[in-house]
């Protein structure tokens, strides 16, 4: 496991490599048939219904993924398929709250606390996508756990977005696309996407015994599932928290220009979440089986690889940030600014890669939620102070302080709390192989003197 812990984080990364022509497809195609401004008030309702169906998960998903992940490691199947369909029945009954709320308080929350009337009716179509999307994490959920991270990252990330560019693109061509047909095809989508999903858990599941004996209790998912998704608010507010503040205090305009720079930005982000969701399982069955060094090194080697992807990427958002943004359109250069302060914080977020997942991984529920709690109170307080000082370029940098502390209080309770010090392993694993190349050249050099030195001997 140690060992394959590099190629399998690779095959993610291609895997999750799809995610870049279609994930970033869609928002293209959003920014291009759209104005800045009705980008701008898609991105708000966007960012409601991405928040609400994590409320609507509950954490429940990455919960099912370190159950099941711990009990293949120590050889328990018997709990597999009644520990999946109890996650399906707690995510629905979660689902169809968050999006009867979403729906019931439309109206007043477009009128009165966004004051903008007109996002009332396209509110309500961002609740119809709540259900299929959650169902969907659910399976992703069961397949990461079941170590098909190809199929669960298909599901999580980049297949719903693949299929809402297939059947938007006739709206795109004839210029007819709106926002609220935008939301009614991304509502197909994650419906077509779950479908796919389950039929890949029940391929999968087919292929194993099924041991359970009648009336047996599923193991307790929701209190785990409620700590884990202290790390998912942690990581939903990050993505939407900017936007719905935005949409209260500044223009669509200026919605419009964050939104796009901050899903620029977040192409890194797929890189960690690809190595992490490769390295999520294998710490949850190392944990079982107490390999503390082998939770070192592959958290050394998540971080190490993603930092050697991330980087020019994020050198690249520094140096020409107007011209990846205006590539989108026009208009949208003015957000160069943005998009690199936001590439500063995404540098931090790649130092600590899957740190986080790594304490909820090995039962510190407790510190991990202190830990989320701590950057959701700072990123909050940080966008309620910058962004009426400084509007867009205010949010891009609360985001970059919540980052940056997230990950330097995470680093500091792994090796506190399990004695795992990632950083000081992979600078070590560097420092020797720079040595062995340096020792291999001057053994080379050598051998090449030796050999010129006796050719010229008579």
């Amino acid at each position: 496991m140690k060992q394959s812990m590099a190629r399998g984080s690779l095959i993610s990364l291609s895997i999750r490599m799809l995610d870049l022509p279609f994930r970033y497809g869609f928002h293209l195609l959003i920014a291009a048939s759209l104005a800045v401004t009705d980008t701008g008030r898609f991105y708000i309702v966007f960012s409601f219904m991405t928040a609400l169906a994590g409320f609507g998960r509950l954490g429940v998903d990455q919960a099912l993924t370190r159950q099941l992940a711990m009990d293949i490691a120590c050889d328990r199947h018997e709990t597999t398929r009644v520990s999946i369909w109890h996650a399906l029945r707690l995510v629905l009954l979660a689902s169809s709250v968050a999006a009867l709320l979403l729906a019931v308080g439309a109206s007043y929350l477009a009128s009165e606390i966004l004051n903008k009337p007109d996002l009332a009716f396209p509110l309500i179509l961002g609740a119809l996508t709540l259900i299929p999307q959650n169902v969907g994490a659910v399976f992703a959920g069961a397949l990461a756990g079941l170590h098909r991270v190809g199929f669960s990252q298909a599901i999580y990330s980049w297949l719903w977005p693949a299929i809402f560019c297939l059947i938007t693109l006739p709206a795109v061509i004839t210029g007819t696309l709106t926002v609220n047909m935008t939301l009614i095809l991304i509502a197909v989508s994650f419906m077509l996407a779950a479908v796919t999903g389950g039929l890949l858990l029940w391929h999968v599941l087919s292929k194993q015994p099924s041991t359970a004996q009648p009336g047996q209790s599923p193991p307790a998912l929701l209190r785990p599932g409620l700590s884990l998704f202290t790390l998912e608010i942690n990581k939903l507010l990050l993505a939407t928290a900017p936007a719905i503040v935005l949409g209260i205090y500044a223009t669509a305009h200026d919605v419009g220009l964050f939104a796009l720079a901050w899903r620029i930005a977040l192409i890194v982000n797929l890189l960690i979440s690809a190595v992490t969701a490769m390295a999520v399982p294998r710490f949850a069955a190392l944990h079982a089986k107490g390999d503390r060094d082998g939770m070192e090194q592959n958290a050394a080697q998540a971080i190490g690889i993603v930092l050697c992807i991330a980087l020019p990427i994020t050198i690249c958002m520094l140096i020409f940030p107007q011209t990846l943004l205006s590539l989108f359109g026009e208009g949208y250069g003015d957000g160069a600014t943005i998009l690199r302060i936001l590439a500063i914080g995404q540098i931090a977020a790649v130092c600590f890669t899957a740190l986080p997942e790594l304490l909820g991984m090995t039962s510190h529920m407790g510190e991990l939620s202190r830990l989320n709690a701590v950057t959701v109170t700072v990123m909050l307080v940080g966008l309620a102070i910058l962004v009426p000082l400084d509007s867009a370029r205010g949010a891009a940098l609360a985001i970059a302080l919540a980052v940056l502390l997230n990950g330097a209080i995470a680093t500091w309770q792994v090796q506190r709390l399990l004695g795992v010090r990632p950083h000081q392993r992979l600078w070590h694993t560097i420092g020797c192989r720079l040595l062995r190349s340096k020792t291999d050249a001057m053994v080379s050099a050598q051998d090449a003197h030796r050999v010129n030195r006796d050719r010229d001997m008579p």
